[in-house]
């Protein structure tokens, strides 16, 4: 697995998978995010160098934004890495491509001298909170986003 900051041509290979993802969990009965997922906020956090790339064998496999601050969920001070729109193409799910990034994004929290890996994910989807309570992630609240309520998690990094 290869995690690299994504680049402007990398934008509709990310909205792709963000795309590809959002119909997915659609089937599973979950309206998370548009199709097409809105290539200008892809292009504005390339710009601020938030959005990553993550290729296995030089191909294009999951997305996610890093952040390093997240007042609108979290509030202040900001003391965590916050992960955001993770997404994985279909053809690379069951793989623990998943977990992989979430131990990097533990990572570059722990180099950056942060306490916490916090992310959110929508609050009535009980498959996905399953899975990060297994990835070591606590329940911490509940907020209600414009685009649908959301469930926050977040763990200690790891030393």
């Amino acid at each position: 697995m290869n995690v690299r900051r994504a680049t402007h041509a990398d934008a509709e290979a990310a909205g792709s998978i963000l795309d590809e993802a959002t119909v997915h969990v659609a089937t599973l009965g979950y309206d998370q995010w548009p199709v097409p997922f809105p290539r200008d906020e892809l292009a504005q956090r390339i710009e601020r160098g938030e959005l990553y790339l993550v290729e296995v064998d030089g191909e294009p496999a999951a997305t996610m934004t890093l952040l390093w601050d997240d007042p609108f969920l979290w509030g202040e001070p900001p003391d965590a890495a916050y992960v955001h729109k993770l997404a994985i193409r279909r053809m690379f799910a069951g793989r623990g491509l998943g977990e992989a990034i979430v131990e990097w994004a533990d990572r570059r929290a722990a180099a950056a001298g942060r306490r916490y890996l916090r992310l959110d994910c929508m609050r009535d989807n009980d498959r996905i909170r399953g899975y990060y309570e297994r990835l070591g992630f606590e329940h911490r609240g509940d907020r209600d986003d414009p685009r649908f309520p959301v469930a926050l998690y977040e763990r200690r990094v790891r030393p």
